[in-house]
């Protein structure tokens, strides 16, 4: 088995003869003390590349920017102390790997190259440190051009790494990487990667995949359908990418070497003041059946916290203390060696039966000062086998949270009427929380979902209510109650309509529309409580005015003004003269001072034009009554005592038709009203010009609408009064202009 194992990586090594001397690299800075910052570029070199010894004692240079602009250029040394060999072999084949001149070089090999510079970065000011491939000597850190997952052109491509750094607020450090990475893979084999970074600062990191750099402002074109978020070819659904610890899961099912580049950024108070890079080639191989080593968070072991995935377990501030077990295990039965990093701190982390079949780590964490936040702890899982081991890390995060929180305010009062309208705010815990609202019977009023975007608002009758929230995947809750009681103005005054009355009247009692069981509250005008109803009389014009509310259970109204006004009665005047009429007389009837009127005898008026309308044949008396616009009355009386015979008539000899306002008619002038009236004028050749049957009426001197000529015309009148006098005259008259 173990000729066979050799032949293959003989072959795996062959075919990796002509590739790059880069597997990958990240780039890291730490603030030293002032303004100094040691630079950290740290490659993995490919011993079998060709390129490979010129990595030895290499230049790699370094470009900084402030603010965007240019600023130096360093070029840094390795630091030979650092070198060593991090090639995935078994201790057995260690002098066998492509990194040993004293071996037979049957093994890949990896080896761990770290360059450094101190440099100055001036606080106050937005970073950045590039690489852009330059390792000295006409030597550039180029990428292999058997990558499956990009596409290179034909000249190639070199690695790009940028770091940023953001001091404006105060200085920083990078995160530390404290994981080597291991390029190769084995095809269909659930595998994970983390690079294990850890803070120096305790800022808040958050990872991603972002796109292989060619330049500081060109990114890598990536072969369809691949991407920097989707690099390898895996099983449907197997990859994942946890953005909280920069873990990755996978499950490759083709042979490839594909590029994948991790960032962290760091936050300190919500303020990005950092980021950093890892690029790694991952190389998958099918001639491997050696699974890597693992383990779970054994849920049977959890005290004070909720699992929600093998690898995360949620726990609230309150819980005193946090306690599980990862079995660690190796599909194959190799002996695992399990090392520990960025344990939080005030936990205790430990490993049982290291370096055997199965190890187990136990933590330990007392909760009591611990700050909320998700706490990433990595574990390295490597096994013995042979001749090629098998490592990977993963992240174990623990997300720590205040409980759950929920509290209310008030939008609108119930105001002894309403429903109280409440809008409950909620905080702390996980999204989404969940609020049930129950009355005092334990009766669930009410289910409610925050997903930190919608508000809640319900309204509630008077009463108590008990509140509980609480989140998916947390093992602790809270309780919450509230009281809704009346309180607040009462919206609505009792109805009323002010009171109009006319002097003398009756006072009316007054009884504002109060709501059933409400009590009427009397004021005067300058809010002084009256005790009482009050009253008023009216034996003068007079207005009084009092305010007035209604309470209803605890809540008194607003306070609203009712009026009670005595009126004097209206001034009603007759304009008919009264007195003389002509027998038969018609004539409108009309009156003054008052809204509307009402005329007496009725059976002597008629309406004309929808006014009032009389004819004298008698002595008659009239009466109006006038009301004002509050229903207040009073009289007035007109006398018709002296009726005449009044049948007289004249005769006009001449006019003149010239439309100046004088004289422009003609007709016979009658003083008393008529039984019959008939009027003719006619000229010489006895022509009938003109014809009325109204006594009224003129003729205006022409005929068939012309005018007539200057002259002498003839007329006939027949007429007959009311009296019983009868007239009939014929007569000349004079036509001038």
């Amino acid at each position: 088995m173990r000729r066979i194992l050799l032949l293959l990586m003989i072959l795996i090594t062959c075919k990796f003869a002509n590739a790059t001397h880069i597997y990958g690299g990240d780039l890291l800075y730490t603030h030293l003390s002032g303004n100094q910052y040691k630079i950290t570029l740290t490659l993995y070199g490919d011993c079998s590349g060709s390129a490979f010894p010129r990595l030895h004692n290499a230049s790699p240079a370094i470009r900084l920017y402030k603010n965007k602009a240019v600023w130096s250029s360093i070029d840094l040394s390795e630091d030979v102390s650092q070198r060593k060999e991090v090639s995935p072999v078994c201790p057995q084949e260690a002098h066998n790997t492509a990194c040993r001149n004293d071996g037979d070089k049957s093994l890949p090999g990896v080896m761990m190259f770290v360059y450094t510079a101190t440099t100055t970065m001036e606080e106050g000011h937005m970073w950045e440190i590039v690489f852009e491939g330059s390792m000295g000597n006409n030597t550039a850190a180029g990428r292999s051009n058997s990558i499956t997952n990009i596409i290179f052109g034909s000249s190639g491509q070199v690695m790009t790494l940028i770091a940023t750094l953001n001091n404006i607020n105060g200085h920083n450090s990078s995160p530390q990487y404290t994981t080597i990475p291991t390029p190769f893979y084995c095809i269909n084999t659930p595998q994970q990667y983390n690079q294990g970074a850890v803070d120096p600062d305790n800022d808040s990191l958050y990872f991603s995949l972002t796109p292989a750099l060619r330049t500081r402002t060109l990114a890598v074109t990536y072969r369809n359908p691949f991407s920097e978020i989707d690099p390898l070819n895996t099983l449907p659904g197997s990859f994942s990418f946890d953005s909280s610890s920069g873990q990755m899961d996978f499950t490759p099912d083709a042979i490839q070497r594909s590029l994948v580049v991790n960032k962290v950024e760091e936050y300190k108070d919500g303020v990005l003041v950092g980021s950093s890079m890892r690029e790694m080639t991952f190389i998958v191989l099918d001639n491997c059946d050696n699974d890597p080593p693992g383990g779970t968070i054994e849920d049977s072991t959890i005290t004070g916290g909720f699992s929600v995935t093998g690898y995360s377990l949620n726990a609230c501030t309150i819980t005193p203390e946090i306690k599980f077990s990862i079995p660690v295990f190796d599909a194959n039965g190799n002996n695992i060696d399990v090392s520990i990093n960025n344990v939080p701190q005030g936990a205790i982390a430990s490993v049982v039966n290291n370096n055997t079949k199965t190890p187990i780590i136990r933590l330990y964490w007392n909760l009591q000062n611990a700050s909320t936040g998700f706490y990433n702890m990595y574990a390295t899982y490597k096994d013995d086998a042979c001749p090629l081991s098998s490592s990977k890390t993963v992240a174990y995060t623990i997300r720590v949270v205040h409980p759950p929180e929920v509290s209310h305010i008030v939008l609108k009062p119930t105001n002894c009427k309403h429903k109280q309208v409440v809008e409950f705010t909620s905080q702390h815990g996980l999204l989404p929380r969940r609020i049930t609202v129950k009355d005092e019977s334990g009766s669930i009023i009410g289910t409610y979902t925050a997903d930190g975007t919608n508000t809640i608002i319900d309204s509630f009758d008077v009463g108590t209510y008990f509140v509980h929230v609480s989140s998916d995947g947390l093992p602790c809750d809270n309780d919450y109650s509230f009281v809704v009681e009346d309180g607040g103005t009462y919206p609505d005054a009792p109805v009323h309509e002010d009171i109009h009355q006319c002097i003398f009247d009756t006072p009316y009692e007054i009884y504002p529309n109060a709501i059933q069981g409400a009590t009427i509250n009397w004021y005067d005008m300058e809010g002084l409580d009256l005790n009482k109803k009050p009253s008023y009389v009216t034996d003068s014009p007079m207005i009084y005015q009092w305010l007035v509310s209604q309470t209803v259970n605890i809540c008194e109204s607003d306070k609203d003004t009712l009026s009670v006004y005595v009126h004097d009665l209206p001034s009603i005047n007759i304009t008919n003269p009264g007195g003389t009429a002509c027998y038969g007389d018609g004539m409108y009837l009309v009156a003054s001072g008052g809204a509307w009127y009402e005329w007496l005898p009725k059976h002597k008026i008629e309406l004309k034009d929808s006014v009032p309308y009389t004819y004298i044949t008698e002595q008659s008396t009239y009466i109006v009554k006038g009301y004002s616009e509050y229903q207040c009355v009073n009289t007035d009386t007109v006398v018709y005592d002296n009726i005449q015979d009044c049948c007289q008539f004249s005769y006009p000899n001449a006019f003149s038709p010239n439309n100046d306002g004088t004289n422009d008619g003609w007709r016979p002038i009658v003083h008393g009203n008529m039984e019959y009236y008939l009027l003719s004028v006619y000229n010489r050749w006895g022509e009938r010009l003109f014809i009325s049957s109204d006594p009224n009426e003129e003729w205006d001197g022409t005929y068939k609408g012309k005018p007539c000529d200057v002259g002498t015309y003839h007329y006939f009148l027949k007429a007959a009064c009311l009296t019983g006098n009868d007239e009939s005259v014929r007569g000349t008259v004079t036509l001038i202009r």
